[in-house]
């Protein structure tokens, strides 16, 4: 492909490129399309708007053979807003060519998601709750599957989409082209490769970066008078498994801390003034995977070694280069991957600047996410452990619960006080049920060929809630009884 124009494309496809405005390939469009033509399988390292869309749907539209009325292409997004938006590019660009696409997401009724899947759509875009209820129904076949794409696969994580997605794996056959787009590279991120993926090719747009980054360095200013509440923001954009948190006075320790807890967050400290006994019964709860957030600091800190941290968080910015080296190797240990963010005020914007200097290192900035992006995540994590929760009951028993609450539900949003108590409802329901820290399993093919060999009788059989069964998998009564998304 020409990187400086779309001309060597076949002219359907360019009328649909046309019709979106683009007049020339961004840098990802022009490194991932010649790859993706060529049938490889790829991890990705793109930022969202960087025109990954592009990137994945010219080669889909290309690839689509618009005779056969089957699903041929899937991609898997986060948020249905982001279905919604890739659909419709997509949508635009196989067009002329005749390419049918359908966004599939939950939270609106199935009558024309069924429609569309009758009709023989194409491309199927949408979020892996709503596509398993449809395969898991007989309705959603991808037998004919040619293009697998996870689009934000970071995000499909965060959001606690793992059982969904592994139990949609086996659904497809094994001869496919996969792709998986992602922002960040972070352990969880390997891990869903190495299911999804054969010997993927990996593809970074950052300058010089040859593989996935041990750890993802970033910063965002704030003022010293906000940076409390702003933490909390962080903290719920980001909703780490774990975290040090540090501070540069023991007087902000205890503060982060009870700041923290009084938000609802698992959150101890370690400090000086802390007996031996104290201190060794905090690290022994975070070893263990009981204790979220450890806020403390930097002598305190010294020697701990803790594999499975995600995230460091500087709360006050480091005293020196060497400081800065010492928090953010906390994390990215064992060949895992970790995040390292900073926040910075404006007075430290000069010293945090030379740190980068003197450590050879780039920080990127970031912006807070604002309110709305930030109920959005939430309102995304608590769906999903529904959706799952729901899919586990048995057919009768789900509609009858649906319609025996829906009263209950318009009198509690009825008034403002009981309003308040199903809004603690709901978080309470995220904080009981924590999401699957990640992928744990590292093939499917245990579950595809135990779908290959049961008897047609078995995979054909009608289950006690009225759906068809596929390879003994479907909805069980107890999946999606662990951990859910965290608050």
């Amino acid at each position: 492909m020409d990187e400086s124009s779309f001309r060597d494309l076949p002219d359907d496809i360019q009328a649909g490129i046309q019709v979106l405005g683009w007049s020339e390939p961004m840098p990802v469009q022009a490194r991932v399309i010649p790859l993706m033509r060529g049938g490889t399988d790829l991890i990705v390292q793109a930022q969202t708007g960087s025109g990954k869309t592009g990137a994945f749907g010219i080669p889909i539209a290309m690839g689509v053979d618009t005779e056969l009325a089957a699903t041929q292409a899937l991609v898997m997004a986060p948020t249905r807003e982001l279905a919604i938006q890739v659909a419709q590019e997509v949508l635009q660009i196989g067009k002329p060519r005749g390419v049918r696409t359908l966004p599939i997401y939950g939270g609106v009724g199935y009558g024309p998601q069924n429609e569309g899947l009758k009709e023989g759509a194409h491309v199927v875009v949408g979020t892996p709750g709503r596509l398993l209820d449809h395969m898991n129904s007989g309705r959603l076949n991808l037998d004919a599957l040619k293009f697998l794409v996870l689009d934000e696969a970071d995000e499909l994580l965060s959001l606690g989409f793992w059982p969904d997605m592994r139990e949609i794996e086996s659904f497809m056959p094994k001869k496919r082209q996969s792709c998986l787009f992602s922002a960040t590279i972070p352990e969880k991120v390997r891990s869903l490769s190495r299911v999804f993926l054969t010997d993927p090719e990996f593809v970074s747009l950052s300058e010089g970066q040859q593989g996935p980054a041990e750890i993802e360095h970033y910063f965002v200013v704030t003022t010293a008078q906000e940076k409390d509440q702003n933490l909390i923001r962080i903290i719920e954009h980001e909703d780490p498994e774990s975290a040090i948190i540090f501070c540069n006075t023991k007087d902000d320790v205890r503060y982060v801390t009870s700041h923290l807890q009084r938000h609802g967050f698992d959150a101890d400290q370690i400090q000086g003034d802390l007996t031996q006994a104290a201190r060794e019964e905090v690290m022994g709860r975070i070893k263990a995977e009981e204790l979220r957030f450890l806020v403390a600091t930097d002598v305190a800190a010294r020697g701990i070694d803790i594999s499975q941290l995600t995230h460091v968080i500087s709360y006050s910015s480091p005293d020196s280069p060497e400081v800065y080296v010492h928090r953010t190797g906390r994390t990215g240990r064992a060949g895992r991957a970790g995040v390292a963010i900073s926040l910075v005020s404006g007075l430290d914007i000069g010293n945090f600047k030379y740190l980068q200097n003197v450590n050879k290192i780039v920080v990127k900035e970031r912006k807070l996410p604002d309110e709305k992006h930030l109920r959005g995540l939430l309102r995304e994590r608590l769906m999903v452990k529904v959706e799952q929760e729901l899919r586990a009951m048995p057919k009768g028993e789900r509609a009858y619960k649906i319609d025996r609450f829906v009263p209950i539900a318009k009198e509690m949003a009825a008034s403002e006080e009981s309003l308040r108590d199903l809004a603690a409802i709901l978080a309470t329901y995220l904080r009981e049920h924590r999401r699957e820290t990640g992928p744990r399993e590292t093939s499917a093919e245990p579950a595809r060929e135990a779908r290959a060999s049961a008897p047609a009788e078995d995979r054909d059989r009608p289950r006690d809630d009225g759906g068809p069964r596929r390879g003994g998998r479907g909805r069980g009564r107890g999946r999606g009884r662990g951990r859910g998304p965290r608050s």
